[in-house]
């Protein structure tokens, strides 16, 4: 292959390459502050995989999140952005997240979840606000930082991206009551998708 081919080869490669990528799945969607942390994770989530979904989660984290003492310690948000209608009701909540911070501080505790070791279990409480959002407070173990019971705030709100046949929940979460001005923070977090 001479050198004038295999410019136009490679340059075919190129676009049969970014052709093959899905165009539908973003970077990270959650607009917040260049210095709160992203992480990226592909359900079925490896410590929750009783979570059947099929699609993505988007986190960001605030500067203190793993900071015992920070203002916005453990304050962080995260998106479910899911490929198909999530059945969501306050007991659905309360079980899919109970399920999710168990498994996720059970596997950062040494073992494959809580419920089998010997931290404290999780518990959920939601309440329905409207047809599309949900509050309430998740009581569980920081098996991260402080090794202690820790009770988030969180509030949740489910929308639908026709655009992108896409389903999303927006979880926030922080220790602080909604009052604090952290929460403002939270609010200030939005979905960067074409959706109407």
């Amino acid at each position: 292959m001479t050198f004038s081919k295999i410019i136009p080869f490679f340059i075919l490669l190129l676009f049969v390459i970014i052709g093959c990528t899905d165009s539908n799945t973003p970077s990270n969607p959650l607009m917040a502050p260049d210095n709160w942390r992203k992480e990226t994770i592909e359900f079925p989530l490896s410590f929750a995989p009783s979570l059947t979904y099929k699609g993505t989660e988007y986190v960001r984290f605030a500067p203190g999140w793993g900071k015992k003492d920070a203002e916005d310690y453990f304050t962080y948000a995260f998106l479910w952005y899911l490929d198909e209608v999530p059945t969501l009701s306050s007991k659905i909540l309360e079980s899919e997240l109970e399920t999710y911070f168990n498994g996720l501080m059970g596997v950062v505790s040494g073992s494959e979840d809580a419920t089998t070791s010997s931290i404290p279990t999780s518990k959920a409480f939601f309440e329905k606000l409207d047809e599309t959002s949900y509050a309430g407070k998740v009581i569980t173990y920081d098996a991260f930082t402080t090794k202690k019971e820790v009770t988030l705030n969180v509030v949740a709100k489910y929308s639908a991206c026709p655009e992108l046949e896409k389903h999303l929940v927006l979880f926030k979460f922080s220790p602080k009551k909604v009052d604090h001005p952290v929460w403002s923070k939270l609010e200030n977090i939005q979905i960067d998708l074409d959706c109407k």
